[in-house]
C-alpha cells in the first residue's frame, strides 16, 4: 500500500523549489488533503511572511475549473491566515450553484465552516446572507463575528449598524466591546465619537483605544481639531500596551509617528500642553521599559524589536531640558478634570516628583472617591502621606472596596 509521505510534501511546499512546491500544492488541492492542510495550518505561525505568502500563490496556482470546489473541502480546518485566501479564490470560480452550497455551510455548518463561508459573502455579498451574517456579527467567536461584520459592511447594512451603536450605549463593557469590533470590521461610516463616549464610560478603555487606529489613523486625529480625543484614546493605548494590547500592534498604532508628531506640538505651549506632557512621558516609560527588560520583547520578531528600540532613541534625543520640562508641566494636570488628574498621578509617582506633594494633598479635598483613593495611593509612593490623612479621608468614603484599600495603607 503507498504510503504518503506528509513531512516531504509540508517541506516541499514550503522549500524553495518551486518545481517540486507546486508539485505538493496540486497534491493538496486535487485531492483535498486534510490531513496535510492541518500540517500546514499549524506549521503557518512559524513561517516567515514571504514563505506564507509563497504558500498562499502556489495553493492559488493549483486551483483551477475543475478542481475549485475542493477548497471547500479545507472549512473543516479553520485558520485566519487562510480564510482570505480561500474566499478569493472561490470568488472568481463564483456561480449560483457554489454561493448555494456555501450560504448551506454558513447556515447549518461547524463554527469553522461558518466563518469561512462569511468570509465569502464578504466577496461575494448576496443578500439571502444577510439574516445570517446580522445573526453571527455580535458572536462570542471572534473570527466568526469579524467576517460576518465583514461582509455586512460591504453590503452596506443599515440594520446591523445600528444594533451595534445602540450597543455602544450598554452598561455591559463586553457587549460595548463587541460593538466597537463590528465597526471595526465593518470598516465604513465609522462611528468615532459614540466609541470614544463608549471608551470613556468603559471599564475596559484599553481594549476599546486598541480597536480605533484599525479603522482612523492615530497621526491623523493628533493633526485634526480635535487633539484632546487623540491623546485621549492614545493614553488608553498606553495603559494596554504590552499587556493587553501586543507590542507588535506600535505599527499599527503608529508611535514612531505620534512620538515626533507630540514632540513637535509640545514646542507651542497651550491649554492641552499638560495632556502632551503626560502622554510624552508615558511613552518613554513604556519604550524604557521594553528596550531595558529583554524579557518584554523577547517573542517578538525582529521588525517589533527594531521599531521599540528606534522610538525610545527618537525619545531620548529630545534631551533632559526637554524632558524636565515636560515633568513641570505635568503637575499641572492635577487641576484638572478626572481623567487628567488619574492620568497623571501614575506618572508623577513613578518620575518621584515630590514638588507635586502639595498639589496631591489639595486634592485630598476631592469628593470623587476615586481621585482620593488614588491621591492618598500617591502620596504613599512619595513617602509624603501620614495618618491623619488616610483618616480624614476613609471617614468620607462609602464604597467598602475602596475603604479597605485606602485602611490597608495604614498598614503599609
Amino acid at each position: 500500500m503507498f504510503m504518503v509521505d506528509y513531512d516531504l510534501y509540508l517541506k516541499n511546499l514550503t522549500g524553495k523549489d518551486e518545481e517540486r512546491a507546486l508539485e505538493a500544492a496540486a497534491f493538496l488541492v486535487n485531492n483535498a488533503d486534510l490531513t496535510l492542510f492541518k500540517m500546514l495550518v499549524n506549521k503557518t505561525d512559524f513561517l516567515f511572511s514571504f514563505v506564507k505568502n509563497n504558500v498562499f500563490k502556489r495553493i492559488e496556482k493549483s486551483v483551477n475549473k475543475d478542481n475549485f470546489s475542493n477548497i471547500i473541502k479545507f472549512f473543516d480546518i479553520y485558520s485566519a491566515e487562510y480564510d482570505d485566501l480561500f474566499a478569493s479564490i472561490l470568488s472568481k470560480h463564483a456561480n449560483q450553484d457554489l454561493t448555494d452550497d456555501i450560504f448551506e455551510l454558513l447556515d447549518k455548518g461547524s463554527l469553522a465552516q461558518k466563518t469561512y463561508a462569511a468570509k465569502y459573502f464578504s466577496l461575494i455579498p448576496d443578500t439571502v446572507s444577510l439574516e445570517l451574517l446580522s445573526k453571527y456579527a455580535f458572536s462570542d467567536d471572534e473570527p466568526l463575528a469579524y467576517n460576518s461584520a465583514e461582509a455586512l459592511g460591504q453590503m452596506q447594512d443599515d440594520i446591523s449598524f445600528d444594533i451595534a451603536l445602540s450597543m455602544l450605549g450598554s452598561e455591559d463593557d463586553f457587549e460595548k466591546l463587541k460593538a466597537v469590533k463590528f465597526f471595526t470590521a465593518y470598516g465604513r461610516n465609522y462611528p468615532l465619537y459614540d466609541i470614544i463616549a463608549a471608551m470613556k464610560s468603559s471599564k475596559m478603555p484599553e481594549n476599546i483605544a486598541g480597536q480605533i487606529p484599525y479603522v482612523v489613523s492615530l497621526s491623523e486625529i493628533l493633526n485634526s481639531n480635535d487633539l484632546q480625543s487623540g491623546l485621549l484614546i492614545l493614553d488608553n493605548i498606553l495603559s494596554g500596551l504590552g499587556e493587553i494590547l501586543p507590542l507588535s500592534d506600535i505599527f499599527q498604532f503608529e508611535l514612531f509617528e505620534v512620538s515626533e508628531i507630540l514632540i513637535e506640538k509640545s514646542k507651542n505651549q497651550n491649554e492641552l500642553s499638560g495632556m502632551i506632557a503626560v502622554i510624552l512621558l508615558k511613552l518613554l516609560i513604556k519604550f524604557k521599559l521594553f528596550s531595558e527588560n529583554p524579557e518584554y520583547i523577547y517573542d517578538e520578531d525582529k521588525d517589533t524589536k527594531y521599531e521599540i528600540s528606534s522610538i525610545y532613541k527618537l525619545l531620548q534625543s529630545a534631551g533632559n531640558e526637554f524632558w524636565n520640562n515636560q515633568k513641570h508641566l505635568i503637575i499641572n494636570q492635577l487641576g484638572g478634570n478626572k481623567e487628567q488628574i488619574l492620568s497623571a498621578l501614575p506618572v508623577i509617582v513613578e518620575f518621584k516628583l515630590t514638588e507635586a506633594v502639595p498639589f496631591i494633598k489639595k486634592l485630598l479635598n476631592n469628593s470623587d472617591e476615586i481621585i482620593l483613593c488614588e491621591a492618598l495611593t500617591a502620596l504613599k509612593e512619595l513617602n509624603s502621606l501620614n495618618i491623619e490623612n488616610i483618616q480624614s479621608v476613609s471617614d468620607r468614603i462609602v464604597n467598602p472596596n475602596i475603604k479597605a484599600i485606602i485602611d490597608n495603607l495604614k498598614c503599609n
